[in-house]
């Protein structure tokens, strides 16, 4: 049970009997809601709160300690296994990471999430890996361990600590280079890439990959990738091109809002978007900016079945020599 004495809120050993730890997360409740009920009666000042909360915190502590205790009462072994028992029955649902933390009755239930993911192979998303996800929220994609996400987290560990020959690390670049080769024709997460690459803004260093002429994909070429992930389709580099064409590319998709400019689709909605030439360059158009247009794929082929011509982003794959005038 839960006693008060001159010093505070003090917990005493309980059996494993669930029904009494049931009954003492009674008494924390009860604690917890008088606790407020004084801060709640009293002046409210910078002092008196913070003993309130003080107090506060130690009962959320006792609370976080009872729930454990639940767990191991009715057979759930550890705070991993109540995680994964929990998404198991929400499966391809979005849950918040605070529920997470009341299943687990830790403080460190983020750790024993990422376990499951690394160590032992379970898809679980969350806003880290999926711009599409509320960032403190998770799901599990399927209800079945993937054996090669464990294999693609050994090789981002070892593609993390990858040296030169001087014995230095390699760079950030370099690393997620390595990766990407290495798991090839796979697709990498945005937790893995930061992981390998150790840089915040690993995109700007996939993107100086791609301007050298190594061909990886995002959701932007491949709508069946989560946003933030990437991949490479071939190991075969581009012909030799000029980087301002692949900064050019960048430059549309963004001023066109990464939106079709005549349906209005997105990836998000399945859209392969590609960058058209208005006027073809064979006919004299160039890339100025206004002769450039983002399309989806389909949109792309209608204007190509009027105009002839292959309709695929003629920016990644000129037919004849560009005019970056």
């Amino acid at each position: 049970m839960i006693t008060k004495s001159g010093e505070g809120i003090v917990a005493t050993r309980l059996g494993e009997d669930p029904e009494s730890i049931l009954s003492s997360v009674e008494l924390v409740l009860e604690e917890y809601k008088a606790a407020l009920g004084k801060a709640h009666s009293s002046e409210l000042h910078q002092d008196s709160w913070l003993e309130s909360a003080a107090e506060l915190g130690v009962l959320a502590a006792a609370m976080r300690d009872r729930l454990s205790h639940v767990n191991k009462g009715i057979g759930i072994a550890s705070a991993q296994a109540a995680i994964l028992m929990y998404l198991r029955n929400h499966v391809g649902e979005s849950v918040p990471g605070a529920a997470l933390a009341g299943v687990a009755g830790i403080n460190e239930w983020a750790r024993r999430v990422r376990e499951l993911r690394v160590e032992h192979g379970w898809p679980i998303e969350s806003g880290v890996t999926r711009e599409d996800m509320d960032y403190d929220h998770y799901k599990l994609a399927i209800d079945e361990a993937d054996d090669d996400l464990v294999e693609r987290w050994r090789i981002a560990k070892e593609a993390r600590n990858l040296k030169k020959a001087s014995g230095k690390a390699e760079s950030g670049k370099a690393r997620l280079l390595h990766y990407l080769k290495a798991i090839a024709p796979r697709m990498a997460d945005k937790e893995q890439l930061a992981y390998v690459s150790q840089i915040k803004e690993f995109p700007r260093r996939i993107r100086e990959l791609e301007e050298e002429g190594w061909q990886i994909d995002s959701n932007v070429d491949d709508p069946s990738l989560p946003p933030g992930s990437y991949r490479m389709p071939t190991l075969e580099k581009r012909p030799p091109r000029v980087r301002e064409a692949i900064k050019l590319r960048y430059k549309i998709l963004e001023r066109d809002g990464k939106k079709c400019q005549d349906c209005g689709s997105s990836p998000a909605e399945g859209a392969v978007l590609q960058v058209h030439h208005i006027l073809p360059v064979h006919q004299g158009g160039n890339n100025a900016d206004d002769n450039l247009v983002t399309l989806c794929s389909q949109c792309h082929a209608g204007r190509h079945s009027l105009m002839g011509g292959s309709p695929k982003d003629e920016l990644l794959n000129p037919d004849q020599k560009l005019d970056l005038r």
